[in-house]
This record gives C-alpha cells, structure tokens and sequence, in this order.
C-alpha cells in the first residue's frame, strides 16, 4: 500500500511534511481495517503496519500507542461526516425542516456499527485505566469543539439562529446518536429500526435547537403526508 500512497498525485512534489501525512493516512487506513476484523484487543501493532506496507517502527514513529491511532480512526470517521454534511446540505433558515431531514439522512447513511465495538473497548478500558481516561476526556473536548465550530460555520453562519449553544448541541446529538448505535449493534432484528431514528433525532433535535423563523416551529413545516424517519 505504501508504494502507492507515497508517490502521490502526478507531478506533486512531496515535502518531507506531506510524507509523513501520507504515511498517517495510510496506517490509519490500515488500523481501520484491521481493527474492523479482530477488535482493538486482537489487532497488534505489528499487523497493522504490515497492512499498510510499512515496518513496526514507521508505525511507532506516528502513533505512540494502540489507543491513539485508534482515536485517529475515530477522528477520521468524524471528518468524513462533517464533509459530507458540508457537501450535500443545502441549509436555508427558510426550510428548516429540511435542514434536519437532509442532516440526518447523511449521517444515517455513513453510520459505521463496525466503529461501535471499538469504542466501547476504549471506553471501557479507559474506565479501568486513569491515564487512558484523561486521554480520552481530551479527545472528546476536542472531537466536540470541532463539532461545534462546524455548527457555528455551517448552521449558525447561514443565518440560523440556535436556542442553545453549538456546543451543546453538538455533545446532545453525539451523545443520542451513540446510544442508537449501542442499540443498532446488539439487536440485529431491530438495527435498521434504530438508525432510522437517528433521522427523527435530527428532526427532534432542530424542533428544540433552532430559532423558528417568522415564530414558526421546524416541526410545524412537515408535510403530513410524509412518512416519519425511523418509523419504516
């Protein structure tokens, strides 16, 4: 894989900087695939590297544990998301309604229930382990002030006025969407169900978070003919 990844774009000159990125990218590309397969207490370090094309020490010299290149994963994921909720919501203050619907059907589609055993192995390990609970404290703060300046440059930037802050918006809507996911990952009948829902948290969410325009309500805009997300 490396071989591949580190000639790059043709006639890109590759700085020693952007070397090193493309070696990032590609051990967490790797990291993601293995994890995927046999769980972050399964995969080795070694294993992952050799998926990327790389030795042992290409992979040590990025990552310093198991665990941040796993938060790297995870903070990939994330950015993957936000881009896509950047690319294909159209948010109109006039429409609020379809602001939701839209969100919540984009990140529907890229939910990973793969992901979800993985994290709940770092949280649980980080409930055993002070040092690794700090760590991940820190990398929640930061995954949620990226969420909220995302929220302040794509929502409130486009004349949308929030009843709360981003930020609490933003940790409100994580929060929620994961334990749909918990749900979604341990009842095979009921998972389509569940991230269904996440389309009507969004739609809930808007009800609460943003400022109706003209004193109308976003949830007042439905078409009642509609088909409620979730309920399917």
């Amino acid at each position: 894989m490396n071989s591949v990844m580190m000639r790059g774009m043709p006639g890109e000159k590759l700085t020693p900087e952007r070397r090193r990125q493309m070696t990032r990218d590609a051990l967490v590309e790797a990291a993601a695939e293995v994890f995927a397969k046999k769980g972050v207490t399964g995969a080795s370090m070694e294993e992952i590297a050799a998926e990327a094309g790389f030795t042992r020490g290409a992979i040590y010299s990025n990552f310093g544990s198991k665990e941040e290149l796993l938060l790297a994963v995870m903070d990939r994921f994330i950015a993957h998301q936000l881009a896509e909720f950047a690319e294909e919501v159209v948010v109109a203050s006039e429409d609020l309604l379809g602001v939701a619907q839209s969100a919540g059907a984009v990140f529907k589609r890229t939910l990973s229930l793969e992901l979800m055993p993985l994290e709940l192995e770092l949280r649980l390990n980080a409930l055993r382990n002070p040092a690794a609970r700090r760590r991940l404290a820190e990398a929640d703060r930061r995954t949620g002030e990226i969420v909220a300046h995302f929220i302040e440059d794509q929502i409130v930037g486009q004349g949308i006025r929030l009843r709360i802050p981003p930020r609490d918006m933003g940790d409100i809507g994580r929060a929620a969407i994961q334990g749909l996911l918990q749900y979604a990952a341990t009842d095979e009948e009921g998972a389509e169900r569940y991230q269904g829902l996440v389309e009507t948290l969004f739609v809930l969410l808007a009800g609460a978070a943003f400022e109706p325009a003209e004193g109308k309500d976003p949830a007042d805009q439905e078409d009642p003919s509609s088909t409620p997300p979730g309920s399917r």
